[in-house]
């Protein structure tokens, strides 16, 4: 038995043929659907952002990132002749994830251990060491994206983006492809693809929808939307919209070319693929861009598709979690999950709530949860927020202040851990090198 988990960063389910966009974004979900593939319409992810989410998926526990270092993850309670690997290019999983030691096989592109691939220039030092002076008053006062705007104004763009900071979708599936070919017996395999992230269009010499835009024009983009997406203009927006929309396809061919490889090996048939994102991607819905807001729709919802002998294919419409991977793929391989997992196997029916935390938009905990067509946000210090799905898909109207026993009991329902204060996954400084240091900043996920 063999599973293969393939994510996504930043991969919006708003943005995806199958779940009704207006553009085939993605059409290696319909060479997977064809397959017998069960379609999930409403899985949600447990973070709004990578250091939260993918934590969160792999431990199948709130908040993944406090449970990283401890106790099981995805890989753990498969059996010792299943083989394990993950291959990803994204810093933020440095200090974040499960440790490498618990997969057989972890290739993270040199990211760890790299010691020639430069270290931050002196105005990057000293940029930092201005941010760690200004950043806590800056959030104490409950305005942290002013931080954003101290680095802007201090620093060009050119001096916090100033490469690609991760591996594109070709060199990501040509470690997985080799990985596979030395593989006898049973696997596990987790590929994570970046190129959705931004800075977006970075690897596009022939973006699939809108013109090729050079790296000063995609630099230029990156840097307004992120520290004055009220600036934005809409030709700006949709230009942003178009790069974005084309690493998506170019993601998905390189999958479909990931595909290609299994079925060459004779892997294909006889493995299960699980296909979805660690989260979704705001393009000034609620005001801002990128993965910073929070745990609204844009952010969280995520496609999810399923090849698996244990489905019928179809679709299934009630709610699911990423939570629930870890789970699945222990049943998959005849196991029963561990008791410390809070996801429930995807494949058993019932309704689902669904907890889902983190934004770097406000200074404290963040905390939604999204049940019986009602989505409620609790923000620390702030008043609640309230939506009702069915009348508000778009969570426009905040209708908290009429339904006052609801906020009550949906507040209620709330792990109190997760409305304790956190850093919502952002890594300390000295927690890392300094060469990771500069790849998150340059991801936009540190000050």
């Amino acid at each position: 038995m063999n599973t293969v988990l393939i994510t996504v960063d930043a991969l919006r389910a708003g943005h995806v043929g199958q779940y009704g966009y207006q553009r085939d974004t993605l059409p290696v979900l319909d060479r997977l659907l064809d397959d017998d593939s069960t379609l999930f319409t409403a899985a949600f992810a447990n973070g709004t952002n990578t250091g939260i989410s993918v934590p969160s998926l792999l431990t199948s526990r709130y908040r993944g990132d406090e449970h990283a270092r401890d106790g099981p993850n995805i890989a753990s309670p498969l059996p010792d002749e299943v083989s394990t690997a993950g291959i990803h290019s994204n810093t933020y999983f440095a200090s974040r994830v499960p440790r490498p030691a618990d997969f057989d096989h972890f290739d993270d592109f040199g990211i760890m251990d790299s010691e020639d691939s430069g270290s931050p220039s002196a105005a990057h030092r000293l940029f930092r060491r201005t941010m760690d002076l200004v950043r806590p008053t800056v959030e104490s006062l409950g305005i942290r994206p002013l931080a954003e705007r101290i680095q802007e104004a201090v620093f060009p763009a050119s001096l916090i983006m100033e490469q690609t900071v991760y591996e594109n979708a070709e060199k990501t599936t040509d470690r997985a492809l080799e990985w596979l070919d030395g593989v006898d017996g049973d696997f596990f395999l987790w590929v994570h693809y970046m190129d959705p992230h931004r800075p977006y269009g970075i690897d596009l010499e022939d973006p699939a929808y809108g013109e090729p835009a050079d790296e000063s024009e995609i630099r230029r983009l990156m840097s307004k939307a992120g520290i004055h997406p009220e600036d934005v203009t809409e030709a700006e927006r949709r230009r942003i919209v178009d790069l974005y929309d084309s690493d998506i396809r170019y993601t998905s061919d390189h999958i479909d070319r990931f595909l290609d490889g299994l079925q060459s090996l004779g892997r294909y048939d006889e493995t299960d693929i699980i296909l979805t994102a660690d989260h979704g991607e705001e393009f000034a819905d609620h005001g801002n861009y990128y993965h910073r807001n929070r745990p609204y729709d844009e952010l969280t919802h995520v496609p999810l598709v399923v090849k698996s002998n244990r489905g019928d294919g179809g679709v299934v419409d009630e709610q699911r979690e990423l939570l629930d991977l870890a789970p699945t793929v222990a049943r998959n391989h005849g196991v029963e999950p561990p008791s410390a997992f809070r996801g429930t196997d995807l494949f058993e029916g019932g309704p689902r709530r669904v907890v889902s935390t983190g934004s770097f938009s406000d200074a404290g905990p963040v905390v939604g949860v999204r049940e019986d067509g009602w989505k409620y946000i609790a923000v620390d210090g702030e008043e609640d927020e309230l939506y009702d799905l069915r009348a508000d898909p778009k969570e426009r109207e905040n209708v908290a202040a009429d339904h006052p026993d609801r906020c009550a009991s949906f507040r209620s329902e709330i792990p109190p851990h997760l409305l304790r204060e956190t850093t919502e996954g952002v890594p300390e400084a000295d927690d890392v090198s300094e060469d990771v240091q500069k790849r998150l900043e340059e991801l936009g996920y540190m000050d």
